[in-house]
């Protein structure tokens, strides 16, 4: 669901030059909307699940379609630490 509008000057030439970047595709409903709006944009996002892949350009992990993720902004209602300033080993 897109809940902003574009502005009016990544709108000029259909979006070319633009890099649209999203967390995750899960059906493609989203990039679908924003492509009529933006249809010479590259779309990537970071995990795409089957019925979202047509939608985009490049992804980085393909996921099946019954898996869900759990980001670290979808974790809780209370602050959460950065992932870059946890432990890393």
């Amino acid at each position: 669901m897109l809940l902003k509008g574009i502005s009016p000057e990544l709108l000029e030439n259909g979006g070319e030059g633009v890099l649209v970047v999203d967390d995750l595709t899960d059906t493609g409903k989203t990039a679908l909307e924003v492509r009529a709006m933006l249809p010479k944009a590259h779309f990537a996002c970071v995990y795409a699940k089957p019925s979202g892949v047509p939608t985009i350009d490049t992804f980085v992990t393909e996921v099946s379609q019954d898996t869900w993720i759990y980001f670290p902004w979808d974790m809780g209602f209370t602050y959460q630490e950065p992932i870059a300033k946890g432990h890393r080993g």
